[in-house]
């Protein structure tokens, strides 16, 4: 089964083993970032569904955010599973 991103109205197929933010940003959508390393925040998006698809929270995530799962690092956040991921960026 196919995999895909979805962000905003745009959406790219979803690659294993990827970050979302470098497969966002190959798509063309137009997604805020600066360090891609997890250090700034800036690259923040709220899951809203899909997440399962998506490896567990990086200590770079677990100190830049709070607790809620539905909140990652677009940069930090790899694909893991063929299956749709929809997220939306958020402010840091």
């Amino acid at each position: 089964m196919a995999a895909t991103l979805f962000y905003g109205k745009r959406s790219c197929p979803a690659q294993a083993d990827r970050d979302l933010l470098s497969q966002l940003l190959d798509a063309g959508c137009e997604i805020k970032y600066l360090c891609m390393a997890g250090s700034c925040g800036t690259c923040r998006v709220q899951v809203l569904s899909g997440g399962e698809h998506l490896a567990a929270r990086t200590a770079a995530e677990e100190l830049r955010l709070p607790a809620d799962p539905q909140l990652r690092l677009a940069c930090q956040a790899m694909v893991l599973a063929s299956g749709d991921v929809r997220v939306v960026q958020v402010p840091p």
